[in-house]
């Protein structure tokens, strides 16, 4: 089977799946919507589905996904239309920033299906269009969103002014790329996602969000340039987007585990963003990397899907966590992109290098955070303070991520408390009584904000003077060595990444996990939960095994991770 295939069975098996739930009411304010079986809810924003729906029409001649795309239309403007032309995020929020990434669908439809639609149809459509996307002049400089808001109205004007031709439009959206073209970092990171937009905190960090970069700002910088006939801009953001996916590991996951939205993480991505794939689609061909990007992202959000419904992570199923609609109806309309404009590069990108499969050290949030490619292993150390949620605690010097090429996810960091901020967004969890914090930490050192990081070679060393502690984390070919000392006595968790019923064997000081993952100490450690229990996290959707280690003063504790 070609890739092409499998993007098009994918799109076409999550919108199978999401009509099952439609609604099919007398009553307009329920008639057309998509209701969510994982939350019991109606998400707002389930309209986006609308273009990956005209698509599967005009390939299948079949009119029910065309009667879906129009209930959708008009359950949205009946339900979520607000007195100034927009609309609101959901029934239970009047957030209007998010009229303008479905604007922009609305208006891909327009443009890439107007044969296929019915005059009354396209015309209705249109209207409606034109009407969201004149609404939306001016709201980024009224409501001073994050800076994914800025990238989405820089993309959606730029085409706004391609499909009219009207001035307005262009004005705005070069206004609105000027701006983000200011908030790059050093290391060509976007930053704006936590306020203020251009801030820095007391350690010099920017606010950055690996989620949204990826799967929304940088793509949609890309689509602004393309649709502007740019090249000089073209350029830059594609070098930004190779820049990012020093944050893409193998699997296809973005690691998000230290970014400032962090609460959303989905290990593929984030809960609300669109995805990569719609937005790359069009510089694949010249950019081997960005195809072999894409194509593993594909593949992880195949490994998600099960009975067609895509799921937050790789184990919510295992977990007994049902999977929110909001998930697919987001990434499908990306999937539809990508499957228009692909040709075969992503068949012959096989043997590109993705950014984190090169070996090396690298710095990054002044000196804060650091990504590390040794062996067999990749991880990342947190320090930064970029904490602009009240649930958003993690960080401290702690490996928020470690990933092994042959187990997969080993340690990825979670809140210390977990709140969802967007309670209409984000998954119910109908199982899990906690989300317990599943970084690995020496007492509460995750929250310690006075954590200082010291490299050295594959050596790095995350130290506090005013705790009274230090680890280091030392990365071999085929083993992580971590050493922690502290001046009192203390406990070092260790959250290990590990599936429901996969085999766990505990020997004398050493614990072994599915006969490929060894952790060994010089003391001997507590596990939790007992038995096949595991605790689960909706941030990343993994589940894990807590080894609790004790620590005496002054008195250095070792602990390897190695592969059998």
């Amino acid at each position: 089977m070609t890739f092409k295939n499998q993007v098009y069975n994918l799109m076409k098996n999550w919108c199978d799946e999401l009509l099952k739930t439609q609604l099919s009411m007398p009553d307009p304010l329920l008639d057309g919507a998509i209701l969510c079986p994982g939350c019991a809810v109606v998400h707002g924003r389930c309209a986006d589905m609308v273009l990956p729906l005209v698509l599967l029409y005009s390939q299948t001649g079949s009119e029910h996904y065309l009667t879906a795309a129009k209930k959708l239309i008009d359950w949205t403007e009946y339900n979520l239309l607000s007195e100034n032309d927009d609309y609101r995020n959901d029934l239970a929020n009047r957030w209007k920033g998010t009229n303008i990434f479905t604007c922009l669908m609305l208006g891909e439809t327009l443009h890439r299906f107007k044969d296929v639609l019915d005059e009354e149809t396209f015309t209705k459509w249109d209207a409606i269009f034109r009407r969201r996307a004149a609404a939306s002049i001016g709201w980024c400089e009224k409501a001073g969103p994050h800076i994914n808001y800025n990238a989405g109205a820089a993309a959606m004007f730029a085409f706004a002014y391609n499909y009219t031709g009207e001035q307005k439009f262009l004005d705005n959206a070069l206004k609105q790329e000027a701006f983000c073209r200011a908030h790059f970092d050093n290391q060509g990171l976007f930053f704006g996602e936590g306020k203020p937009l251009d801030g820095t905190t007391a350690k010099g960090c920017h606010f950055i969000d690996m989620g949204y970069n990826l799967e929304e700002s940088i793509p949609l910088l890309v689509m602004h340039a393309l649709w502007m006939k740019d090249d000089e801009k073209l350029k830059f953001y594609v070098d930004r987007a190779i820049d990012h996916l020093g944050f893409l590991l193998p699997d296809g996951a973005i690691d998000n585990s230290w970014g400032t939205r962090q609460n959303k993480w989905t290990y593929w991505g984030s809960r609300t963003s669109d995805g990569m794939h719609e937005g790359f689609v069009y510089v694949a061909r010249e950019n081997p990397v960005i195809a072999k990007a894409v194509r593993r992202n594909i593949e992880l959000l195949e490994r998600c899907t099960t009975h067609g419904r895509l799921y937050g992570g790789l184990m919510y199923h295992s977990a007994n966590e049902p999977a929110c609609v909001h998930h697919a109806f987001d990434k499908v309309k990306s999937l539809a992109v990508l499957y228009l404009e692909m040709g075969d590069e992503f068949d012959t990108c096989l043997d590109a290098v993705l950014p984190r499969e090169v070996e090396g050290v690298k710095a990054y949030q002044n000196g804060n955070l650091y990504t590390v490619t040794k062996g067999d292993f990749i991880a990342t150390v947190n320090a930064c303070d970029t904490h602009i949620y009240h649930a958003s605690e993690t960080g401290g010097g702690a490996i928020s991520m470690l990933y092994n090429k042959n187990y997969g996810a080993v340690m990825a960091a979670t809140l210390y408390r977990f709140v969802a901020t967007e309670p209409m967004n984000m998954q119910i969890q109908r199982n899990v009584d906690e989300e317990v914090c599943n970084t690995a930490r020496l007492g509460r050192s995750d929250t310690d904000k006075t954590v200082e990081l010291f490299n050295d070679g594959y050596s790095i060393t995350a130290k506090s003077e005013q705790s009274g502690f230090s680890i280091k984390y030392d990365f071999c070919d085929d083993a992580v060595n971590i050493s922690i000392l502290s001046d009192k006595d203390s406990e070092y968790v260790l959250p290990i990444i590990s599936e429901n019923h996969d085999e766990v064997k505990v020997l004398d000081n050493e614990i072994v996990f599915k006969n490929m993952l060894s952790v060994c100490a010089d003391v001997k450690c507590e596990i939790t939960p007992d038995g096949n229990k595991r605790h689960f996290h909706p941030v990343g959707g993994f589940q894990y095994k807590h080894l609790t280690y004790p620590v005496t003063a002054n008195k250095q504790l070792n602990i390897t991770i190695k592969t059998k």
